[in-house]
Protein backbone atom coordinates (compact mmCIF):
# COMPACT_ATOMS: atom_id res chain seq x y z
CA UNK A 1 0.00 0.00 0.00
CA UNK A 2 2.74 2.46 1.01
CA UNK A 3 4.79 1.80 -2.10
CA UNK A 4 1.64 2.16 -4.25
CA UNK A 5 0.79 5.62 -2.88
CA UNK A 6 4.34 6.87 -3.42
CA UNK A 7 4.47 5.45 -6.94
CA UNK A 8 1.09 7.00 -7.84
CA UNK A 9 2.09 10.38 -6.42
CA UNK A 10 5.39 10.32 -8.29
CA UNK A 11 3.64 9.54 -11.58
CA UNK A 12 1.06 12.26 -10.94
CA UNK A 13 3.69 14.90 -10.17
CA UNK A 14 5.72 13.94 -13.22
CA UNK A 15 2.64 14.45 -15.40
CA UNK A 16 1.23 17.54 -13.65
CA UNK A 17 4.38 19.60 -13.17
CA UNK A 18 6.15 21.42 -16.01
CA UNK A 19 8.61 19.01 -17.61
CA UNK A 20 11.66 21.12 -16.74
CA UNK A 21 10.58 21.27 -13.07
CA UNK A 22 9.76 17.57 -12.79
CA UNK A 23 13.05 16.57 -14.37
CA UNK A 24 15.12 18.51 -11.85
CA UNK A 25 13.01 18.60 -8.68
CA UNK A 26 11.65 15.06 -8.38
CA UNK A 27 15.08 13.33 -8.16
CA UNK A 28 15.92 15.68 -5.27
CA UNK A 29 12.85 14.61 -3.26
CA UNK A 30 12.51 11.53 -1.09
CA UNK A 31 8.90 10.40 -0.65
CA UNK A 32 8.03 8.10 2.25
CA UNK A 33 4.54 6.76 3.03
CA UNK A 34 3.51 6.24 6.63
CA UNK A 35 0.25 5.75 8.49
CA UNK A 36 -2.20 8.16 6.84
CA UNK A 37 0.48 10.45 5.52
CA UNK A 38 3.27 10.89 3.00
CA UNK A 39 6.51 12.55 4.04
CA UNK A 40 8.33 14.58 1.36
CA UNK A 41 11.96 15.31 2.23
CA UNK A 42 14.08 17.77 0.26
CA UNK A 43 17.76 16.89 0.48
CA UNK A 44 18.90 20.51 0.88
CA UNK A 45 17.51 23.85 2.10
CA UNK A 46 18.22 25.16 -1.42
CA UNK A 47 15.18 23.21 -2.62
CA UNK A 48 12.77 24.87 -0.15
CA UNK A 49 11.31 27.42 -2.63
CA UNK A 50 10.78 24.78 -5.31
CA UNK A 51 9.18 22.35 -2.87
CA UNK A 52 6.79 24.89 -1.35
CA UNK A 53 5.92 26.92 -4.47
CA UNK A 54 5.74 24.28 -7.21
CA UNK A 55 5.35 20.83 -5.68
CA UNK A 56 3.57 21.01 -2.32
CA UNK A 57 0.15 22.26 -3.44
CA UNK A 58 -0.13 19.76 -6.27
CA UNK A 59 0.92 16.89 -4.01
CA UNK A 60 -1.54 17.97 -1.29
CA UNK A 61 -4.47 18.06 -3.71
CA UNK A 62 -3.65 14.60 -5.01
CA UNK A 63 -3.26 13.07 -1.55
CA UNK A 64 -6.23 14.86 0.06
CA UNK A 65 -8.56 13.16 -2.42
CA UNK A 66 -7.33 9.86 -0.94
CA UNK A 67 -7.58 10.95 2.69
CA UNK A 68 -3.80 11.19 3.08
CA UNK A 69 -1.89 14.09 4.66
CA UNK A 70 1.30 15.56 3.19
CA UNK A 71 4.13 16.45 5.57
CA UNK A 72 7.11 18.46 4.35
CA UNK A 73 10.66 18.33 5.71
CA UNK A 74 13.91 19.97 4.66
CA UNK A 75 17.15 18.19 5.54
CA UNK A 76 19.16 20.53 7.73
CA UNK A 77 16.16 22.45 9.10
CA UNK A 78 15.98 20.34 12.24
CA UNK A 79 18.38 21.32 14.99
CA UNK A 80 18.63 18.22 17.14
CA UNK A 81 19.65 18.72 20.73
CA UNK A 82 23.11 17.38 21.55
CA UNK A 83 22.83 13.76 22.55
CA UNK A 84 24.65 12.62 25.64
CA UNK A 85 25.41 9.33 23.92
CA UNK A 86 26.97 11.09 20.95
CA UNK A 87 24.29 9.64 18.65
CA UNK A 88 24.68 12.42 16.06
CA UNK A 89 27.50 13.64 13.85
CA UNK A 90 28.15 16.62 16.11
CA UNK A 91 29.20 14.17 18.81
CA UNK A 92 31.46 12.13 16.53
CA UNK A 93 35.18 12.75 17.07
CA UNK A 94 36.99 13.54 13.80
CA UNK A 95 40.31 11.80 13.19
CA UNK A 96 42.72 11.55 10.24
CA UNK A 97 41.60 7.95 9.83
CA UNK A 98 37.89 8.73 9.53
CA UNK A 99 37.79 12.02 7.60
CA UNK A 100 36.59 10.53 4.30
CA UNK A 101 34.04 8.30 6.05
CA UNK A 102 32.72 11.27 8.03
CA UNK A 103 32.38 13.36 4.86
CA UNK A 104 30.54 10.52 3.11
CA UNK A 105 28.22 10.12 6.11
CA UNK A 106 27.35 13.82 5.98
CA UNK A 107 26.60 13.47 2.28
CA UNK A 108 24.14 10.60 2.71
CA UNK A 109 22.27 12.80 5.21
CA UNK A 110 22.24 15.82 2.88
CA UNK A 111 21.32 13.79 -0.23
CA UNK A 112 19.75 10.52 0.93
CA UNK A 113 19.70 7.87 -1.77
CA UNK A 114 21.16 10.21 -4.38
CA UNK A 115 24.89 9.68 -3.87
CA UNK A 116 27.10 7.04 -2.24
CA UNK A 117 24.42 4.38 -2.32
CA UNK A 118 25.16 1.97 -0.79
CA UNK A 119 27.74 3.54 1.53
CA UNK A 120 30.02 0.79 2.84
CA UNK A 121 32.44 1.52 5.71
CA UNK A 122 35.19 -1.00 6.41
CA UNK A 123 37.95 -1.21 8.99
CA UNK A 124 39.16 -3.10 12.07
CA UNK A 125 37.17 -3.52 15.26
CA UNK A 126 37.27 -0.41 17.43
CA UNK A 127 37.82 2.12 14.63
CA UNK A 128 34.42 3.78 15.14
CA UNK A 129 32.26 2.24 12.37
CA UNK A 130 29.34 1.37 14.65
CA UNK A 131 29.46 4.80 16.29
CA UNK A 132 29.30 6.45 12.87
CA UNK A 133 26.30 4.29 11.89
CA UNK A 134 24.55 5.28 15.12
CA UNK A 135 25.29 8.94 14.39
CA UNK A 136 23.82 8.74 10.88
CA UNK A 137 20.73 6.94 12.18
CA UNK A 138 20.35 9.60 14.88
CA UNK A 139 20.57 12.41 12.32
CA UNK A 140 17.89 10.80 10.11
CA UNK A 141 15.54 10.40 13.06
CA UNK A 142 16.14 13.98 14.20
CA UNK A 143 15.34 15.39 10.75
CA UNK A 144 12.37 13.15 9.92
CA UNK A 145 10.97 12.86 13.43
CA UNK A 146 10.27 9.13 13.43
CA UNK A 147 12.18 6.18 14.85
CA UNK A 148 11.19 3.93 11.93
CA UNK A 149 12.48 6.36 9.30
CA UNK A 150 15.92 4.82 9.90
CA UNK A 151 16.19 1.07 10.56
CA UNK A 152 19.46 -0.45 11.75
CA UNK A 153 20.42 -4.01 12.66
CA UNK A 154 23.75 -5.68 13.38
CA UNK A 155 24.92 -8.60 11.26
CA UNK A 156 24.11 -11.18 13.92
CA UNK A 157 20.61 -9.76 14.29
CA UNK A 158 20.08 -9.92 10.54
CA UNK A 159 21.04 -13.60 10.51
CA UNK A 160 18.99 -14.50 13.60
CA UNK A 161 15.85 -12.43 12.99
CA UNK A 162 15.56 -10.34 9.85
CA UNK A 163 16.52 -13.05 7.32
CA UNK A 164 13.80 -15.45 8.48
CA UNK A 165 11.13 -12.74 8.63
CA UNK A 166 12.03 -11.51 5.14
CA UNK A 167 12.02 -15.07 3.80
CA UNK A 168 8.35 -15.42 4.79
CA UNK A 169 7.52 -12.94 2.01
CA UNK A 170 4.80 -11.24 4.05
CA UNK A 171 4.09 -7.65 3.05
CA UNK A 172 3.32 -6.53 6.60
CA UNK A 173 5.61 -6.40 9.61
CA UNK A 174 9.31 -6.03 8.89
CA UNK A 175 8.91 -5.81 5.11
CA UNK A 176 6.46 -2.91 5.44
CA UNK A 177 8.73 -1.10 7.93
CA UNK A 178 11.69 -1.43 5.58
CA UNK A 179 9.67 -0.19 2.60
CA UNK A 180 8.64 2.95 4.53
CA UNK A 181 12.14 3.75 5.88
CA UNK A 182 14.45 6.40 4.47
CA UNK A 183 17.60 4.60 5.65
CA UNK A 184 18.39 0.91 6.14
CA UNK A 185 21.71 0.04 7.84
CA UNK A 186 23.39 -3.30 8.56
CA UNK A 187 26.35 -2.96 10.93
CA UNK A 188 28.85 -5.83 10.65
CA UNK A 189 27.86 -7.71 7.50
CA UNK A 190 30.78 -10.08 8.20
CA UNK A 191 28.36 -12.06 10.39
CA UNK A 192 26.51 -13.18 7.23
CA UNK A 193 29.52 -15.19 6.01
CA UNK A 194 28.47 -18.73 5.17
CA UNK A 195 24.76 -18.06 5.85
CA UNK A 196 23.08 -18.67 2.52
CA UNK A 197 19.54 -17.64 3.49
CA UNK A 198 20.70 -14.39 5.11
CA UNK A 199 22.81 -13.52 2.06
CA UNK A 200 19.94 -14.28 -0.30
CA UNK A 201 17.58 -12.02 1.65
CA UNK A 202 20.14 -9.23 1.93
CA UNK A 203 20.71 -9.38 -1.83
CA UNK A 204 16.99 -8.93 -2.51
CA UNK A 205 16.73 -6.23 0.17
CA UNK A 206 19.54 -4.23 -1.46
CA UNK A 207 17.87 -4.47 -4.88
CA UNK A 208 14.47 -3.43 -3.53
CA UNK A 209 15.84 -0.50 -1.52
CA UNK A 210 17.87 0.81 -4.45
CA UNK A 211 14.80 0.58 -6.70
CA UNK A 212 12.83 2.65 -4.17
CA UNK A 213 15.63 5.19 -3.79
CA UNK A 214 16.29 4.39 -0.13
CA UNK A 215 19.70 5.03 1.39
CA UNK A 216 21.69 1.93 2.37
CA UNK A 217 24.56 1.87 4.87
CA UNK A 218 26.76 -1.14 5.62
CA UNK A 219 29.87 -1.82 7.67
CA UNK A 220 32.34 -4.69 7.67
CA UNK A 221 35.91 -5.44 8.63
CA UNK A 222 36.91 -6.05 5.01
CA UNK A 223 36.04 -4.24 1.75
CA UNK A 224 33.15 -5.83 -0.19
CA UNK A 225 35.39 -7.68 -2.64
CA UNK A 226 37.40 -9.24 0.18
CA UNK A 227 34.51 -10.55 2.27
CA UNK A 228 35.17 -14.25 2.86
CA UNK A 229 32.27 -16.68 2.56
CA UNK A 230 30.10 -14.27 0.54
CA UNK A 231 28.35 -14.86 -2.78
CA UNK A 232 29.98 -12.83 -5.52
CA UNK A 233 26.72 -11.16 -6.58
CA UNK A 234 26.09 -9.88 -3.03
CA UNK A 235 29.66 -8.63 -2.63
CA UNK A 236 29.24 -6.80 -5.95
CA UNK A 237 25.99 -5.16 -4.79
CA UNK A 238 27.57 -4.01 -1.53
CA UNK A 239 30.34 -2.33 -3.50
CA UNK A 240 28.08 -0.59 -6.02
CA UNK A 241 28.20 2.75 -4.24
CA UNK A 242 31.14 4.05 -2.22
CA UNK A 243 33.40 1.86 -0.06
CA UNK A 244 35.45 3.86 2.46
CA UNK A 245 38.19 2.62 4.78
CA UNK A 246 38.09 3.69 8.44
CA UNK A 247 41.38 3.42 10.32
CA UNK A 248 42.05 2.98 14.01
CA UNK A 249 42.09 6.40 15.71
CA UNK A 250 45.25 8.29 16.55
CA UNK A 251 46.28 8.59 20.22
CA UNK A 252 45.03 12.18 20.44
CA UNK A 253 41.52 11.07 19.43
CA UNK A 254 41.55 8.21 21.91
CA UNK A 255 42.64 10.58 24.67
CA UNK A 256 39.83 13.00 23.75
CA UNK A 257 37.26 10.17 23.92
CA UNK A 258 38.66 8.98 27.26
CA UNK A 259 38.31 12.48 28.70
CA UNK A 260 34.77 12.83 27.34
CA UNK A 261 33.54 9.50 28.71
CA UNK A 262 35.39 9.49 32.03
CA UNK A 263 34.49 13.10 32.85
CA UNK A 264 35.82 14.21 36.21
CA UNK A 265 37.42 10.79 36.72
CA UNK A 266 39.77 11.25 33.75
CA UNK A 267 43.48 11.29 34.69
CA UNK A 268 45.88 14.11 33.90
CA UNK A 269 47.34 14.52 30.42
CA UNK A 270 50.46 12.43 30.97
CA UNK A 271 48.58 9.56 32.61
CA UNK A 272 45.85 9.63 29.93
CA UNK A 273 48.49 9.44 27.21
CA UNK A 274 50.18 6.52 28.94
CA UNK A 275 46.86 4.74 29.34
CA UNK A 276 45.80 4.91 25.71
CA UNK A 277 49.29 3.99 24.48
CA UNK A 278 49.59 1.02 26.82
CA UNK A 279 46.15 -0.50 26.92
CA UNK A 280 43.68 1.21 24.56
CA UNK A 281 44.71 0.78 20.91
CA UNK A 282 41.09 1.11 19.75
CA UNK A 283 37.84 2.80 20.72
CA UNK A 284 36.36 -0.32 22.33
CA UNK A 285 39.20 -0.42 24.86
CA UNK A 286 38.94 3.32 25.45
CA UNK A 287 35.27 2.85 26.41
CA UNK A 288 36.24 0.00 28.76
CA UNK A 289 38.94 2.17 30.35
CA UNK A 290 36.52 5.05 30.82
CA UNK A 291 34.08 2.74 32.57
CA UNK A 292 36.84 1.56 34.90
CA UNK A 293 37.79 5.14 35.74
CA UNK A 294 34.22 6.32 36.17
CA UNK A 295 33.61 3.36 38.48
CA UNK A 296 36.52 4.36 40.67
CA UNK A 297 38.75 1.49 39.56
CA UNK A 298 42.37 2.28 38.67
CA UNK A 299 43.44 0.48 35.46
CA UNK A 300 46.46 -1.79 35.74
CA UNK A 301 48.62 0.61 33.74
CA UNK A 302 48.19 3.27 36.46
CA UNK A 303 48.88 1.00 39.43
CA UNK A 304 52.49 1.11 40.56
CA UNK A 305 53.56 1.98 37.01
CA UNK A 306 52.45 -1.44 35.87
CA UNK A 307 52.00 -2.41 32.23
CA UNK A 308 49.21 -4.11 30.34
CA UNK A 309 51.16 -6.96 28.71
CA UNK A 310 54.15 -9.23 29.25
CA UNK A 311 57.29 -8.74 27.18
CA UNK A 312 57.37 -12.47 26.43
CA UNK A 313 54.00 -12.17 24.69
CA UNK A 314 55.20 -9.11 22.76
CA UNK A 315 58.24 -11.03 21.52
CA UNK A 316 56.12 -14.02 20.46
CA UNK A 317 53.61 -11.90 18.55
CA UNK A 318 56.22 -9.73 16.81
CA UNK A 319 58.33 -12.74 15.86
CA UNK A 320 55.33 -14.59 14.43
CA UNK A 321 54.19 -11.55 12.44
CA UNK A 322 57.71 -11.08 11.04
CA UNK A 323 58.22 -14.74 10.15
CA UNK A 324 60.91 -15.24 12.79
CA UNK A 325 61.40 -17.28 15.95
CA UNK A 326 61.13 -15.69 19.38
CA UNK A 327 64.74 -16.73 20.03
CA UNK A 328 65.88 -14.63 17.07
CA UNK A 329 64.69 -11.46 18.82
CA UNK A 330 66.08 -12.32 22.25
CA UNK A 331 69.41 -13.60 20.92
CA UNK A 332 72.51 -12.00 19.42
CA UNK A 333 71.62 -12.11 15.70
CA UNK A 334 72.25 -8.75 13.99
CA UNK A 335 70.67 -9.47 10.60
CA UNK A 336 68.81 -6.35 9.41
CA UNK A 337 65.38 -8.04 9.38
CA UNK A 338 65.93 -9.41 12.89
CA UNK A 339 67.26 -6.08 14.18
CA UNK A 340 64.23 -4.21 12.84
CA UNK A 341 61.78 -6.70 14.35
CA UNK A 342 63.67 -6.55 17.67
CA UNK A 343 63.46 -2.75 17.64
CA UNK A 344 59.69 -2.92 17.11
CA UNK A 345 59.37 -5.39 19.99
CA UNK A 346 61.39 -3.08 22.25
CA UNK A 347 59.25 -0.10 21.26
CA UNK A 348 56.09 -2.06 22.09
CA UNK A 349 57.73 -3.24 25.31
CA UNK A 350 58.30 0.34 26.33
CA UNK A 351 54.66 1.23 25.52
CA UNK A 352 52.86 -1.81 26.88
CA UNK A 353 54.89 -2.91 29.91
CA UNK A 354 56.22 -1.27 33.04
CA UNK A 355 59.80 -2.47 32.37
CA UNK A 356 62.70 -0.01 32.32
CA UNK A 357 65.01 0.26 29.32
CA UNK A 358 67.68 -1.66 31.29
CA UNK A 359 65.24 -4.47 32.02
CA UNK A 360 64.15 -4.66 28.37
CA UNK A 361 67.80 -4.79 27.29
CA UNK A 362 68.41 -7.67 29.65
CA UNK A 363 65.58 -9.64 27.97
CA UNK A 364 67.06 -9.28 24.48
CA UNK A 365 70.56 -10.60 24.97
CA UNK A 366 71.86 -8.26 27.66
CA UNK A 367 71.85 -5.10 25.55
CA UNK A 368 72.64 -1.77 27.20
CA UNK A 369 70.28 1.07 28.06
CA UNK A 370 71.76 3.21 25.25
CA UNK A 371 71.38 0.41 22.67
CA UNK A 372 67.74 -0.15 23.61
CA UNK A 373 66.97 3.59 23.53
CA UNK A 374 68.56 3.91 20.08
CA UNK A 375 66.55 0.92 18.78
CA UNK A 376 63.29 2.33 20.19
CA UNK A 377 63.89 5.74 18.62
CA UNK A 378 64.65 4.19 15.25
CA UNK A 379 61.47 2.12 15.45
CA UNK A 380 59.39 5.17 16.37
CA UNK A 381 60.81 7.10 13.40
CA UNK A 382 59.93 4.22 11.05
CA UNK A 383 56.39 4.02 12.40
CA UNK A 384 55.88 7.80 12.17
CA UNK A 385 57.00 7.79 8.51
CA UNK A 386 55.05 4.68 7.43
CA UNK A 387 51.24 4.76 7.86
CA UNK A 388 50.95 1.13 6.69
CA UNK A 389 53.38 -0.02 9.39
CA UNK A 390 51.51 2.07 11.96
CA UNK A 391 48.23 0.33 11.06
CA UNK A 392 49.98 -3.05 11.21
CA UNK A 393 51.36 -2.28 14.67
CA UNK A 394 47.88 -1.37 15.88
CA UNK A 395 46.77 -4.85 14.88
CA UNK A 396 49.75 -6.40 16.69
CA UNK A 397 48.89 -4.39 19.79
CA UNK A 398 45.32 -5.68 19.73
CA UNK A 399 46.62 -9.25 19.52
CA UNK A 400 49.14 -8.69 22.32
CA UNK A 401 46.46 -7.27 24.61
CA UNK A 402 44.17 -10.20 23.79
Amino acid sequence: MAEGVVAELTRHLRAALPAEVAEIALPALRLRAGRGRVLAVACSPAWRPVLHRLVADEARRFLAARGIELQLAIAGDAAPAPAASGSDLAGFLPDPGNQLALAAARRVIEAPGLEHNPLYLHGPAGCGKSHLVAAVVGEYRAVLGEADCALAVDGAGFVAEWAQQLAERREDGLRARIAAAALVAVDGVDALAGHQLAQEELFHLVNACLDRGQQLLFTGREPPRRLAGFEERLATRLGWGLAVAVELPHPETRIALLRRLAGAAAPDDAAAARLVESSAPDMHRVVALARQLAGGEAPEALRAGGGAASFDRIVRVVAARCGLRAGDLTGQRRHQGVARARALALMLGRRLTGHSLEALGGMVGGRSHATVLHAVRQAEERVAADPALRRELEGWTQEILG
